[in-house]
C-alpha cells in the first residue's frame, strides 16, 4: 500500500510556497533508486566517480573528495569497492611519491561510456513536459543551492 504525498502541491492546496528542502531530498532519493534499478548493480556514488574520473590518466583522491562533495572515508571506501570490481585502480603519482592517482581501467571506460549513454536518457526525461527556459531556471537555481551551501 502506497502512502499518500504529504505535500502533493502545497502551492496550490495551502497558499503556502512549495516546501523545497522536502521536495528536493524526495526527489533525489527517488532519482538515485530509479538509476540504480536499472544500472546493473551501479549505485549513484559509484556512477558519479566513474563520471569524475578521466578517461584518460588519473586523479588525485583529494580532488575527487572535493568534486564529489565525499569525505576521505568515504571516498576510500568507495575507491576500494570500484577497484574490487574492477572498474578504477590506484597509481603512484609521479609528482607525489606519497600519493595515488585513481584511474579507469578498460572495463571502467567501458561502463563509464555505458553510464554516459543512460545519463543523456535520463536527463531528457527529466526535461520532458518543460520548456527550454523553465529548464534553465532549475538549472540555475539548483546551481545557485550548490554554491551556496558549498563546504
Amino acid at each position: 500500500m502506497t502512502m499518500p504525498d504529504p505535500d502533493p502541491d502545497p502551492e496550490t492546496e495551502t497558499g503556502r510556497p512549495p516546501r523545497l528542502i522536502y521536495l528536493l531530498t524526495t526527489a533525489q532519493r527517488r532519482l538515485e533508486a530509479w538509476i540504480e534499478r536499472d544500472a546493473k548493480g551501479m549505485t549513484a556514488a559509484r556512477i558519479g566517480l566513474l563520471l569524475a574520473v578521466p578517461t584518460e590518466g588519473g586523479v588525485a583522491m583529494s580532488a575527487l573528495a572535493r568534486l564529489l562533495d565525499l569525505g576521505a572515508p568515504s571516498l576510500t571506501g568507495l575507491v576500494d569497492r570500484m577497484t574490487k570490481s574492477g572498474l578504477v585502480r590506484r597509481v603512484p603519482d609521479p609528482e607525489d611519491g606519497r600519493s595515488a592517482l585513481v584511474e579507469l581501467t578498460d572495463e571502467g571506460r567501458a561502463t563509464r561510456h555505458e553510464v554516459i549513454l543512460r545519463a543523456k536518457d535520463v536527463n531528457r526525461q527529466l526535461c520532458e513536459g518543460f520548456t527550454e527556459e523553465e529548464i534553465a531556471v532549475v538549472g540555475r537555481w539548483l546551481q545557485a543551492v550548490r554554491n551556496r551551501y558549498a563546504p
